[in-house]
């Protein structure tokens, strides 16, 4: 294996823009505004393969502070996995995959990731084992409303430095299984959320949601001290709503009832090492998909 090997190059231009452009030929994302924004850090560290000065196999590791079972801890998600054709079949990525688990072992204490079903071999025969993720279901009692929530347009400026800062104050949204990484925050908001980001003053807290039909999709609850869901959802309600499903665990909510149900779409996630709460119905936040 002739190749070679560079990680923690996020200082070089060259090699950043390969890497960028590399995600775009892979993945079809390109993280240019979100590194312009000033949002990429080195918590979202490359480990390449470069044949000569072309990069030709790459991952991320993604280094996140979570609370699991009201234990703060390090883990790593693993994420932007890819080999370019000619290249694949070498076992490029199974290498530079034990070289970023090898580096993180240390100070991670777990490892995690979502794949496609074409990847779950390869996943399995590194280590990972397949897990199912639950989503909880609430149903939905009329009350009046408040208005207040103001919708939130992130080509303003100061509407992305509120984001910003709210996401920097937060708590996690889940003693249970929560996260504090408000520059992947920032990578949802700017990328797939942006038409959903909604704040209310009156709690300084950010909800990001989405309705279709009489169903609620909360993605995320961003707050320095968490509301419970009925002071909360007067600022969102609407009389047809029946149903709303929360993408994180819901334990500071103060919901007296609730269905945990399988996702309906498979994320394909996978853990490697010891994660407290796999013998139990669990959701990863879903702005902690790298």
């Amino acid at each position: 294996m002739d190749y070679a090997f560079r990680s923690d190059y996020i200082d070089d231009p060259k090699l950043k823009r390969q890497f960028i452009d590399f995600l775009i030929d892979i993945h079809g994302l390109d993280l240019s505004l979100w590194d312009r924004l000033g949002f990429w850090d080195r918590k979202y560290r490359p480990f390449s393969f470069f044949d000569g000065d072309t990069l030709i196999a790459s991952l991320c590791l993604f280094t996140m502070d979570m609370t699991v079972l009201g234990k703060k801890c390090k883990v790593a998600q693993i994420s932007g996995v890819g080999t370019v054709d000619k290249y694949r079949r070498q076992g490029l990525n199974s290498e530079l995959t034990k070289r970023a688990m090898k580096w993180a072992q240390t100070d991670h204490e777990f490892f995690f990731l979502f794949s496609d079903l074409e990847a779950f071999p390869f996943y399995k025969h590194s280590g990972f084992r397949r897990v199912k993720e639950h989503m909880i279901l609430h149903t939905l009692t009329p009350t009046g409303t408040i208005a207040g929530a103001v919708k939130l347009d992130i080509e303003r400026k100061d509407h992305l430095d509120l984001i910003y800062r709210c996401a920097l104050e937060r708590e996690p949204v889940s003693d249970l299984l929560g996260i504090n990484n408000a520059q992947l925050l920032l990578f949802w908001c700017l990328y797939f959320l942006q038409d959903y980001i909604y704040y209310i003053e009156a709690y300084d807290l950010l909800i990001l949601y989405k309705r279709e039909d009489n169903h609620l999709t909360v993605f995320d609850i961003v707050a320095g001290k968490m509301p419970s869901f009925t002071e909360i959802y007067p600022y969102i309600a609407s009389p047809q709503d029946k149903t709303v499903e929360f993408r994180f665990m819901p334990d500071k909510l103060g919901l007296d009832r609730y269905e945990e149900r399988p996702l309906k779409e498979d994320n394909g996630t996978h853990l490697f090492g010891d994660f407290p709460l796999e013998n139990r119905s669990f959701i990863f936040p879903h702005t902690c998909i790298a």
